[in-house]
């Protein structure tokens, strides 16, 4: 399992984090995942000069935008009677799987992006 999450893992980030930050604001990280509309969370909360909160509050930010674009997808393919109902239950699944691995990466201090879009926000 470790071996297929790491192909999401930003090494170079990564080696930026401190160890003390990630074990003190690791909290924060996973809390920004789960609500994603707390994504300034780990900025603001934790300290504001960590790239380990910066990178997270950033990646829990692109989190809350994917999950407002994909559920307008899946509002709109619901209209689909049987077609609808088979892709909102594997949207569903990808989405958790996200989730997943994106707590994964938080608490073991990780820098796990989303393909394509992981590197499109940096605001924080």
């Amino acid at each position: 399992m470790d071996n297929f999450l790491e192909q999401f893992n930003d090494i170079n980030t990564e080696q930026t984090f401190v160890q003390n930050e990630v074990e003190k604001h690791k909290a924060l990280a996973i809390l920004a995942y789960i609500f994603p509309f707390l994504c300034w969370l780990p900025t603001v909360a934790g300290d504001k000069n960590s790239t380990y909160c910066k990178f997270h509050g950033n990646q829990s930010l692109t989190w809350l935008i994917t999950i407002f674009v994909v559920n307008i997808v899946r509002i709109i393919l619901g209209k689909i009677p049987v077609l609808g109902l088979i892709c909102n239950a594997v949207i569903s699944l990808a989405v958790l799987a996200v989730l997943i691995v994106y707590l994964i990466g938080a608490y073991k201090g990780k820098a796990y992006r989303i393909p394509f879009i992981g590197s499109l926000l940096n605001v924080f």
